[in-house]
């Protein structure tokens, strides 16, 4: 939703404060690059303002809903998306007329992503902008209204009154806290609630329904982001293999996000996160995941040369993210495994099974020294 942008003058208002800012930030409208590229990118208690040379825009925080990081990739660096609110408000002069997007991508080419992130959900948090309106720093006063607030900030009595304010702005605050933390467990209720009727339904008329009618349904709970995970008790002696569709099915656009592959560990972190209550045992895992390449779901378990266990999915080219690997260590003339890791966001441990697989299919070569194991374009 680019079209949310707006042009601005880049100062800050009265009642506004500076946060944060970062350099080399470029703009995407949703996954689509614009022409506003490597700018600095600064978070105020009100908004976000980006400028270059040639611009300066602002986005309210008021319209984003949330906003959430994308690791780095082969082909990008690590990203902040920011959700956005279709508001009702006349659209303000920008450099966007239009977008077909609800997300703005903020892609961080010289690092910074994680803390700004941080920073920017503190104060999606705080809401500050309701707390304390901005107020122009133009507009005019009376003499007498000057005066007026002199008197009221000046001597114990100011003193006081600014205490005061204070305080009611932290109960504020923390009242508002409270308030949005007791709505979102009372719909979590409701959606848990909801969740379970609908997989009753389904088990009580498992043999009235149509298939169309069966993912329809299965639909709407993976819509509420509840599913009716796997048990022994409901699958009896199908549970691996049905253990294994469910892992498929969750892994998969998590891979898709990590550059195919994954670690076994990494793996049993993120499946028992999307479970809920509904933890699976390290065995019942493994004993799943060795179902995947005969059921001929898209992930599959691979055990690499060192013997650690990962997943990567099935149409995975490999030939083709060696050659990627190789590239980039042409170009950074040569490639440890700490850094390989660090560039496309994977672990050490596979980064290294990563390199020593292109200089196996003899794209890269090493040298082992005291300084510690590099990879080097292979010139022969």
């Amino acid at each position: 939703m680019a079209d949310r942008l707006a042009w601005t003058d880049g100062q800050l208002h009265v009642g506004e404060v500076m946060i944060t800012s970062q350099n080399g930030v470029s703009i995407n409208d949703g996954s689509e690059k614009t022409d506003y590229q490597k700018g600095l990118i600064t978070l105020t208690s009100h908004r976000i303002l980006w400028q270059d040379k040639s611009a300066q825009i602002e986005l309210p925080l008021s319209v984003v809903i949330f906003s959430e990081k994308k690791d780095a990739s082969l082909t990008s660096k690590a990203r902040l998306i920011c959700t956005l609110s279709r508001g009702q408000e006349p659209k303000r002069p920008g450099p966007f007329a239009s977008s077909r997007h609800d997300e703005i991508q903020f892609e961080f080419r010289e690092g910074g992503c994680n803390d700004f992130l941080r920073l920017i959900q503190e104060e999606l948090v705080k809401k500050r902008w309701l707390l304390q309106p901005v107020k122009s720093t133009t507009t005019t006063t009376t003499m007498s209204s000057t005066t007026s607030d002199r008197s009221h900030r000046t001597g114990i009595s100011g003193i006081e009154n600014h205490l005061q304010h204070q305080l009611n702005v932290q109960h504020q605050s923390i009242s508002g806290a409270f308030q949005d933390l007791n709505k979102l467990m009372q719909q979590a209720k409701e959606m848990v609630n909801i969740s379970k009727t609908i997989a009753t339904k389904i088990q009580e008329k498992r043999n009235d329904l149509t298939s169309d009618e069966t993912i329809r349904f299965r639909s709407y709970l993976l819509s509420l982001g509840i599913d009716n995970p796997v048990t022994k008790e409901s699958a009896g002696n199908q549970y691996h293999t049905s253990l294994a569709k469910e892992l498929s099915s969750v892994l998969e656009k998590a891979l898709k996000d990590t550059n195919g592959i994954m670690t076994l560990s990494d793996a049993y972190c993120r499946i028992n996160r999307a479970r809920g209550y509904e933890l699976i045992s390290p065995e019942d895992l493994l004993n799943a995941a060795v179902h995947m390449e005969e059921l001929n779901l898209p992930v599959r378990l691979r055990v690499l040369s060192s013997g650690t266990k990962s997943f990567e999915l099935t149409n995975r080219n490999e030939k083709k993210d060696l050659q990627e690997i190789a590239n980039l260590a042409e170009s950074s003339i040569s490639m440890s495994a700490d850094q390989l890791a660090n560039l496309i966001g994977i672990p050490v441990i596979v980064a290294r099974e990563r390199l020593i697989a292109a200089e196996t299919y003899g794209l890269l070569c090493r040298d082992d020294s005291i300084e510690g194991l590099r990879f080097y374009p292979n010139q022969f």
